[in-house]
């Protein structure tokens, strides 16, 4: 029986625990789009109320963009930057722009994908390792070699 919800998806098994890289995976594309045009707009010299965001940002979104390519991979690394990264970007943005300017209501969304790309990446590993065959003895050299 599949368990599973939009928020909170089962990554007990690969599929699944797939399914979750590939969300993180677009939420990290979303992100690294609107940040790539915001820091634009800002290089333009486009006003933003409330956005504390600059040419600077298109570093965020390069990052983002290869946290993207890593959970398409199904890395956990990609995972773990990705969950960490937005984490603290919600922070800096929240305590610069206050809630409605920091992205809080949407952001929660958005750290919901990336925790689960994380889950899944780390799930999907686990089950890897437990799938792979052992050897049932210790490994000999034959003799003469």
């Amino acid at each position: 029986m599949n368990n599973s919800n939009w928020f909170w998806p089962d990554v007990s098994n690969p599929e699944e625990a797939k399914k979750a890289c590939k969300v993180a995976m677009w939420c990290a594309i979303f992100v690294a789009g609107v940040t790539t045009l915001f820091s634009l707009l800002a290089i333009a010299g486009t006003k933003m109320n409330n956005i504390p965001v600059d040419g600077s940002a298109l570093l965020d979104a390069a990052l983002f963009g290869g946290i993207a390519f890593g959970l398409s991979r199904y890395s956990r690394f990609a995972g773990v930057a990705g969950f960490v990264l937005f984490l603290f970007e919600r922070i800096y943005m929240i305590s610069k722009a206050g809630v409605a300017g920091g992205g809080l209501f949407f952001g929660i969304f958005l750290l919901l994908g990336f925790l689960n790309g994380m889950r899944g990446a780390l799930a999907y590993h686990k089950s890897q390792a437990q799938m792979q065959p052992r050897p049932l003895g210790p490994m000999a050299t034959p003799p003469f070699s």
